[in-house]
């Protein structure tokens, strides 16, 4: 069914899954994957952490951060290398067995999931100060209603996962 032909131009619909020896991503896409996480999540509380730190601090701090990060990083290649798996999850297993895969299961979803909710509180109550100052829309929006588009962004949001 996944090779069916479009009579009309000849070509598959669905294109064949790769075979087990293709990579499945390129070098390129995963270090973009990996800035864009680095960055996304940085980028929001970086200017409170030097503002609170002091500029020389904080400084030395995130370059102190970084050299950690690295080296953290260069000990889970080495780790899988030696384990021979290509991936987190599976290094998690092979080194703590499935009952570590369970905890580490666990935490990837309740991670995102509770960003999403602290970025919904953030988008709320924003939203609500910015309509607020529209003309007309005093009445619409008030503190309570700032609850309730929460709760609602994060099932919309959770359903779109």
């Amino acid at each position: 069914m996944a090779q069916e032909l479009n009579s009309e131009e000849g070509a598959t619909l669905v294109p064949p899954q790769k075979t087990s020896g293709e990579p499945i991503s390129s070098m390129t896409s995963a270090s973009f994957n990996f800035i864009n996480s680095i960055i996304g999540s940085g980028i929001i509380g970086l200017p409170y952490a030097l503002n609170q730190a002091g500029l020389a601090c904080g400084l030395l701090l995130l370059v102190a951060v970084g050299f950690i990060t690295d080296y953290s990083i260069i000990l889970l290649i080495k780790g899988g290398n030696l384990s021979g798996t290509s991936s987190y999850q599976s290094l998690v297993q092979t080194t703590f067995g499935f009952p570590g895969f369970l905890i580490l299961s666990v935490l990837q979803f309740l991670y995102p999931f509770i960003a999403m909710i602290s970025y919904n509180i953030t988008i709320g109550d924003t939203l609500t100060k910015v309509f607020q100052r529209i003309p007309g829309m005093l009445h619409v929006v008030h503190p309570t209603s700032s609850l309730q588009s929460i709760l609602c962004m994060s099932i919309r949001f959770q359903h779109t996962l």
